[in-house]
């Protein structure tokens, strides 16, 4: 009988001694997924805007805090469907994709005036900037703004986001208060002699693919404006994600680059150490080479069926 009773308390003991471990690791994986999500942000559908080609969807993210009136001016042209029917009239291989009524002609448009500059900021706690740590070779120093590549100047106080491939930016004329509605998107290497010198608003999440895709002018030729019309690929819809249907809406989640999960991805390329190394990079980085995660949340319904509409 005493053995039967010892027998059950030790059974007892290891039934919660098994539920205690089960707990501990259901705790740890709370922890590790806690800690993950906390290594992401969800993108603003405010501040999500889609453009539609004939060869897919091109979603860009928008930076309403660092250039308010161009990203009022691009969530209104979309609503006023300004762009459904415009095209890519000037592409340059290696360099940028520009998109809209025509250079010159937007200056016709009374609606639609021209914007001052927004090129750079005074520093302020508004914009956490995250230093890369790296020399380089056009700014003082580098690193990230809440995903967009960034710069700042502490001799002169002023901080700007950087042309990288996927920087979206309004195109002007020599004034440098004369962006309206003509805009572009850098799809080649990085210009970065253009930085300060235009106000980015933006930057592309995904869909650089289809970019690639468009149809090119030739840079020695009026500055890579396709001549022949027929030859430009279409705008067919931009539109701005919270105006529509839910289900409808992609969702996208983006690595915070002030968090441990980016810090850590950086120095991983900054080590690369690997066998296939017969000469070891040097230990730096390069702004635009450093490439923020982008992923689609596990809800979004849009993904099943992306792109074409």
């Amino acid at each position: 009988m005493r053995g039967a009773l010892f027998d059950g308390q030790v059974r007892g003991l290891n039934v919660k001694r098994w539920w205690l471990v089960a707990a501990l690791i259901s705790l740890q994986a709370s922890v590790a997924v806690a800690r993950a999500d906390d290594d992401w942000r969800n993108v603003d559908p405010d501040n999500l805007m889609l453009i539609d080609v004939k060869y897919g969807r091109i979603a860009i993210e928008l930076f309403p805090e660092f250039a308010p009136k161009h990203v009022a001016r691009m969530r209104a042209l979309a609503r006023a469907h300004f762009y459904d029917g415009k095209t890519f009239y000037r592409v340059i291989d290696g360099f940028v994709a520009q998109g809209g009524i025509g250079e010159g002609d937007d200056k016709k448009l009374t609606e639609w005036p021209a914007l001052r500059r927004e090129f750079d900021h005074d520093p302020s706690a508004d914009f956490e900037f995250t230093p890369l740590n790296s020399a380089d070779l056009y700014a003082p120093e580098v690193g990230h703004i809440n995903g967009f590549p960034a710069a700042r100047d502490p001799s002169d106080k002023k901080l700007w986001l950087v042309h990288c491939p996927g920087t979206v930016a309004m195109a002007r004329d020599d004034n440098p208060d004369t962006g309206g509605t003509e805009f572009y998107v850098v799809i080649g290497q990085a210009p970065r002699r253009l930085d300060r010198n235009l106000s980015v608003f933006g930057r592309v999440l995904e869909g650089m693919q289809y970019l690639q895709k468009l149809n090119r002018g030739d840079a020695a030729v009026d500055s890579g404006v396709i001549k022949d019309v027929d030859q430009r690929d279409p705008i067919l819809k931009v539109q701005i994600a919270s105006d529509m249907p839910r289900k409808e809406r992609p969702r996208f989640q983006v690595m915070r680059t002030d968090g441990p999960g980016f810090a850590t991805k950086k120095q991983e390329r900054r080590e690369a150490v690997s066998d296939f190394w017969l000469h070891q990079p040097p230990r730096v980085l390069e702004i635009c080479s450093v490439a923020i995660p982008t992923r689609r949340t596990p809800d979004d319904a849009s993904a099943a069926n992306p792109s074409r509409r």
